[in-house]
């Protein structure tokens, strides 16, 4: 396969990291949503206190007093953790991307969740009626920014990240079209939320809108456990995963946002272009993802913050790739010459030899 040339985007981090105030009013809003709850007002934790005070002493009782304790312990009922993820989420994504992000994902989940009389239809569970109306009571709380019609609000309330990033694939695609080459590009992201806040933003920022068609991928859990009040995002998507990998390989699109779900099991055809929003976790998934860009004179850019020395670790990386490639070769030329070597029962190593004589 023919190996990507490497380039590394050096993105600013936004002050917002540092003077702890974000600069959208919407994540100040919910954030303050968040601080004022409490557990002891759960509909949830209100029924189990109830349900324990009815239970005589036994194994019953036990495992209520347990599940009671561990909720409040760690604040942890249905309501309270979607909420408290929903301001991680909506946070790193205002840090990440900017302040039109953050408003734009705060508006849309708070949107899907009342859209439908908030039934909430992709929970698998039941939950009461009680914890809906306490979810959707809060949810309404948020003092939501409606994001402006006007494109051009975009650039001016985004991170420096979200523009070193529209520079490079604008730069990519010029440089591949000047080689009478089909510009292919997948952008890889660590967050699913991030994924839905930038695949909106590429189809609406000035400078893209028209030159890319950008479609989402995000992966799927079937873990029961794993189901959250965040699953509601998933309808954010544009269009499902099938229908986004077809369009993609007939031309449709020419740019994906994924997570790491497109870095292997995913019939997408080699890229010319591949950047990683986020640094790769290991040494596997950056040579997943790189992997990707298979193409002829291919790219495979790092995006990584001036705050983080990121040199060394991808040195490591290239070191323990050099050293698999090292072991996959010696293995190829030992089966090359075991090949070679007289088919006798009894190799030079002392071992046995087989040989099937169909297939030699």
């Amino acid at each position: 396969m023919h190996r990507p040339e490497f380039k590394h985007v050096i993105y600013r981090e936004p002050e917002y990291l540092l003077s702890g105030t974000p600069p959208s009013s919407s994540l100040q809003s919910l954030k303050e949503v968040v601080a004022s709850l409490n557990i002891e007002s759960d509909p949830w934790v209100i029924d189990k206190r109830a349900e324990l005070r009815q239970l005589e002493l036994g194994p019953r009782r036990s495992r209520v007093d347990q599940q009671l304790s561990k909720a409040i312990d760690k604040q942890s009922t249905f309501t309270h953790r979607g909420l408290r993820d929903f301001e991680r989420a909506a946070d790193e994504i205002c840090s990440d991307l900017g302040e039109w992000a953050a408003d734009w994902y705060i508006q849309e989940v708070c949107k899907q969740a009342v859209s439908a009389g908030g039934t909430f239809p992709e929970f698998s569970f039941s939950w009461s009626e009680s914890e809906r109306k306490y979810l959707l009571k809060h949810l309404a709380r948020i003092k939501v920014a409606p994001t402006p019609d006007d494109p051009e609000d975009i650039p001016r309330r985004s991170s420096d990240k979200v523009e070193k990033l529209i520079e490079i694939l604008l730069g990519e695609k010029t440089f591949f079209e000047d080689l009478d080459m089909e510009y292919r590009g997948l952008i890889f992201v660590t967050r699913r939320d991030a994924v839905l806040a930038l695949t909106e933003i590429l189809a609406q920022h000035p400078r893209t809108a028209n030159v890319f068609s950008v479609g989402g991928l995000l992966g799927e859990s079937g873990s029961f456990r794993r189901h959250s009040f965040l699953d509601i995002t998933r309808r954010l998507l544009r269009q499902p995963a099938d229908k986004t990998l077809n369009n993609f390989r007939i031309g449709e699109l020419n740019l994906i946002v994924a997570t790491a779900v497109a870095e292997e099991g995913l019939d997408i055809q080699a890229c010319c272009n591949v950047v990683r929003w986020d640094l790769p976790a290991n040494m596997v998934s950056w040579a997943q993802s790189r992997g990707r860009a298979r193409k002829q004179r291919s790219s495979f850019v790092l995006m990584h913050s001036d705050t983080l020395a990121f040199a060394s670790t991808m040195k490591k990386w290239e070191e323990q790739e050099e050293e698999m490639t090292r072991l996959y070769n010696t293995r190829s030329e030992l089966h090359c010459s075991d090949e070679d070597r007289s088919t006798d029962d009894d190799d030079e190593d002392g071992g046995l030899r087989f040989t099937i004589e169909e297939t030699g």
